[in-house]
């Protein structure tokens, strides 16, 4: 697994240096037909994220067993918590440091993305926190039932959704954020403000770092 992990990583820097480099260098024509798979990837990608939030979170609940109230209730409890604790952490530091990277809102001379060659919407069936919400209840009642018919398509259920996220969501993912950092180098949202860009994403890793030491 962590194997696995680190060659993600490598493909999700590489995606991001050869989108940046694709952006610089193509012309209208081709960064239309990037930002038309882009937007394609992202509807498929969206698309799934309800169902694998059911996938996952359900077949979890009912792994608990017994004991699947209570500990889903503290779960929820130390999330919540957690969630809270991270936004006014974010709040107070952005606005601390934010003032102080000079970050210009409209700058000028960006290029303007062209149209779509062509849209194709896959709306998901459930926002996140339907499935959220369905993932708990479906979760909980098949303990309290002990609903071994629906526990075993659970189960498949979750092997289905495994399938998806590392043979379809994991290989498309780098492409999804090359096309994304192609259109933005086109634009040139990221050459112009590269040493910004920088900041932010310097700020964001110490933070979750800062954040994690403090949960951990």
């Amino acid at each position: 697994m962590g194997k696995i992990k680190d060659n993600l990583i490598i493909k999700l820097l590489l995606a991001v240096a050869i989108g940046i480099i694709l952006g610089l260098i193509v012309g209208e024509n081709i960064i239309g037909i990037i930002i038309t798979a882009k937007y394609i990837l992202g509807q498929f990608i969206f698309f799934c994220v309800p169902l694998v939030i059911i996938g996952f979170i359900a077949p979890s609940i009912t792994g608990l067993q017994s004991n699947a109230s209570k500990m889903l209730g503290a779960a929820l409890l130390i999330a919540y918590l957690s969630s809270v604790g991270a936004a006014l952490f974010s709040m107070i530091a952005g606005y601390i440091i934010i003032p102080g990277l000079n970050i210009v809102t409209n700058p000028e001379g960006l290029r303007t993305l062209p149209e779509l060659v062509f849209k194709l919407d896959i709306p998901p069936i459930m926002s996140v926190m339907s499935a959220l919400v369905l993932s708990i209840i479906i979760g909980l009642t098949v303990v309290w039932t002990k609903s071994k018919a629906i526990d075993k398509i659970l189960g498949e259920f979750h092997n289905i959704m495994m399938s998806v996220v590392t043979k379809m969501v994991i290989p498309i993912l780098p492409i999804f954020i090359a096309t994304t950092f192609a259109g933005l180098a086109y634009e040139g949202s990221i050459t112009k403000q590269l040493p910004i860009f920088i900041e932010v994403i310097i700020i964001v890793i110490i933070g979750h770092f800062i954040w994690l030491a403090l949960l951990y």
